[in-house]
């Protein structure tokens, strides 16, 4: 994950609606250095699948490939498919087909959502193939639920979350979470309806949050590199 100074990683929340998809939303990590998108698409190289929520993909023209056929080479010199599997969460169910990912045919995707949600938009991915739509939840996505499956169905091992930062907070509640990729930018956004890393509802007391350990720090210019790992 990118971030400023301050813990922001993108501008206010906004609905597609309000803003027009990919037109007037604020871009996620619209401040990265090259360097750092490079790093975040050697960390996709390693892994079986992307997984993200809906805000991320209508931010911009997000399609959550390898980034190439430098990256596919890669992910096969390392025993894994050329292409990963690519997972978007919604658990209401509201998003929109048009998004540059859907345009993909590299990847099967899934999208995750609740009853209601895939009632909505069953139909509305009909005419993708490639796209498969499965409920977690009656009312919220069950994430552990969602992992298992994942597990199950298509052998992902290694699962790399980029938000938005509702999802975070919610792959971190629910323990999902082993390892963080970290830069920082050197700027402060500042705001208070900016998104940060974890947004949502976080943890009620501070003996019960998430908590890491620094294994790998760098600057490289004027970003940090951080890599944190899970306490056991």
């Amino acid at each position: 994950m990118l971030m400023t100074a301050d813990g922001k990683v993108s501008g206010p929340h906004r609905s597609s609606t309000q803003a027009g998809l990919r037109k007037d939303m604020d871009p996620m990590a619209a401040f990265g250095s090259h360097r750092d998108h490079r790093r975040l698409l050697r960390i996709r190289a390693t892994m079986d699948a992307v997984i993200c929520g809906r805000r991320t993909i209508e931010s911009g023209p997000i399609d959550l490939g390898t980034g190439g056929k430098r990256y596919e080479r890669m992910r096969v010199a390392a025993g894994l498919n050329d292409c990963h599997r690519k997972v978007v969460v919604s658990g209401s169910g509201v998003l929109n087909s048009d998004c540059k990912v859907f345009e993909m045919n590299d990847s099967p995707i899934l999208i995750a959502t609740t009853q209601s949600g895939k009632q909505r938009l069953g139909a509305q991915f009909a005419n993708k193939p490639q796209v498969e739509v499965l409920s977690f939840g009656r009312e919220t996505v069950h994430l552990q639920k969602l992992v298992a499956w994942l597990y199950e169905h298509w052998n992902i091992r290694r699962l790399v979350l980029e938000g938005g930062g509702k999802l975070n907070d919610a792959m971190f509640r629910a323990k999902l979470v082993d390892e963080i990729y970290l830069t920082v930018a050197p700027l402060v956004y500042g705001g208070h309806t900016h998104s940060t890393i974890s947004d949502g509802k976080g943890f009620s007391k501070l003996s019960d949050a998430a908590s890491f350990k620094c294994i790998e720090h760098r600057r490289v210019g004027s970003e940090m590199f951080l890599t944190y790992r899970k306490k056991s």
